[in-house]
């Protein structure tokens, strides 16, 4: 497959697959979750291959979410309404590789999602990480809100997905700036 939306190499068994829209603020649209789902799949059964690092291009954003601009009323890809999200965030849990998700900038909405899948985060200092669907109307389509109830609790999952505020990198790990939130 022609990469478009991504690039992929693999240097001495580390694969990384780089969201490649730093235009979009590496916002994905079909293309994009086409072309991941076939790098983790690449990457996920290669023998070559023993961990997987997925970023995104610049040092503005790891991921955006859905690219809204993308489409007109329907999404571009293989002519489904909607994006192949749940497909693409499975994949990434299910790979037989640790996927380590190198955030450098904003990590918000379904791109918040995409890292929270991920095994591991490692964040830079300009990391910011946050949720805008109520905002904007758009709700998971994956398993992503429920998956990171989960893993930080309930409470503090709900502040993240509803309060839509951004966070740092160290806030999300020390529980900073929890306002009336019990975890």
């Amino acid at each position: 497959m022609h990469y478009e939306d991504i690039l992929y190499t693999e240097v001495e068994g580390v694969a990384t697959i780089t969201i490649n829209r730093p235009d979009r603020y590496n916002a994905f649209r079909g293309q994009t979750c086409m072309e991941l789902i076939h790098a983790f799949n690449r990457a996920g059964w290669n023998k070559e291959v023993g961990v997987i690092v997925f970023t995104g291009a610049g040092d503005k954003a790891f991921c955006t979410g859905g690219d809204q601009g993308a489409h007109e009323g329907q999404y571009d890809g293989r002519g489904l309404i909607g994006l192949p999200v749940e497909e693409l965030q499975g994949l990434i849990r299910e790979v037989p590789k640790p996927v380590i998700a190198r955030v450098n900038g904003f990590a918000i909405g379904g791109g918040h999602v995409l890292h929270v899948v991920c095994d591991l985060t490692i964040a830079s200092e300009k990391a910011v990480f946050g949720q805008v669907g109520p905002k904007v109307g758009s709700v998971d389509p994956g398993f992503g809100t429920a998956y990171l109830g989960r893993i930080i609790g309930e409470k503090r999952a709900r502040e993240i997905w509803y309060l839509c505020r951004k966070y740092s990198a160290q806030q999300l790990t020390t529980g900073a700036g929890q306002r009336g939130s019990a975890t």
